[in-house]
């Protein structure tokens, strides 16, 4: 049997049900427009911005390398010198000296460069005569195209390259645009004291930019290198670098062979920052 009250109820619950319907609906709306909201600040915010990737220029790619804090084992793995130093590397010609002298002049500017006119065919060894070919056991060397007799000057450094820090010797290296003229470069170059141990060390990276860059080691048997400072006053230093002479006669088609440790700085690279 049916109930009176059942039927009450009913006629409540059809009263209100368009108003439960109408707030259902408003809530509905609401949370929809929360998300949208918050979805649209996502999208909008940088850090979640995704631009297309771009592909690295030269450019950027050689700004990289000369910010970055490659030692000198780190450069030569980069232009694959391990590998190149293997082989039987070619005599320089002009041309190639050129190119490292005009390189190195685009990059430290006229004002600052150490090598003297580009235009001007002369090199730190000036009238002696000399020559570059293969030394057997050595790689490449530089030999004496003349008899010369003990104390003559041979070797001036003024067609060395001098650099200020890191940053630009490792511009240089980049803008050669060539592994093989960066790996000798960087086979080449030393850091030496301008001060000379006297007071405070005043550090350059210095590449020298003609033959007296293929001058080996002979050690206790040189005989190219400095000599007392007072026999080398009546010459006037290239840019602060001091002048090696014949330390003892040398013949004619003999190489001529310096000692590394009279001229490099104790711990100069690593001081460069290399």
């Amino acid at each position: 049997m049916g109930s009176d009250n059942g039927t009450l109820n009913k006629q409540k619950y059809s009263m209100y049900q368009p108003a439960i319907i109408l707030i259902f609906l408003l809530n509905t709306y609401w949370r929809v427009g929360v998300f949208k909201l918050q979805m649209y600040k996502k999208t909008q915010t940088p850090e979640k911005v995704q631009t297309p990737e771009k592909v690295q220029t030269p450019e950027k790619v050689q700004t990289s390398l000369e910010e970055e804090h490659y030692k000198r084992r780190s450069l030569k793995k980069y232009f694959g010198c391990y590998e190149k130093y293997k082989e039987e590397l070619p005599i320089h010609s002009k041309e190639t000296w050129r190119k490292y002298r005009e390189t190195y002049v685009s990059v430290v500017g006229e004002m600052d460069s150490t090598i003297g006119d580009l235009d001007t065919d002369y090199d730190g060894f000036g009238t002696v005569s000399h020559f570059a070919k293969q030394s057997p056991g050595r790689g490449r060397g530089v030999f004496a195209g003349q008899d010369i007799a003990e104390g003559t000057l041979l070797w001036d450094g003024s067609r060395s390259a001098q650099f200020k820090d890191a940053r630009s010797f490792k511009k240089f290296l980049v803008d050669l645009n060539d592994d093989y003229l960066a790996c000798d470069a960087l086979k080449w170059s030393y850091v030496f004291d301008l001060n000379e141990g006297q007071g405070k060390p005043y550090l350059r990276i210095i590449t020298d930019l003609d033959e007296g860059a293929l001058c080996n080691s002979g050690g206790s048997s040189a005989n190219m290198g400095y000599l007392p400072v007072s026999f080398e006053q009546g010459w006037q230093r290239k840019n602060r670098i001091r002048p090696l002479f014949a330390k003892r006669d040398i013949k004619k088609g003999e190489e001529i062979l310096c000692r590394y440790g009279e001229f490099v700085a104790e711990h100069g690279w690593s001081a460069m920052g290399l």
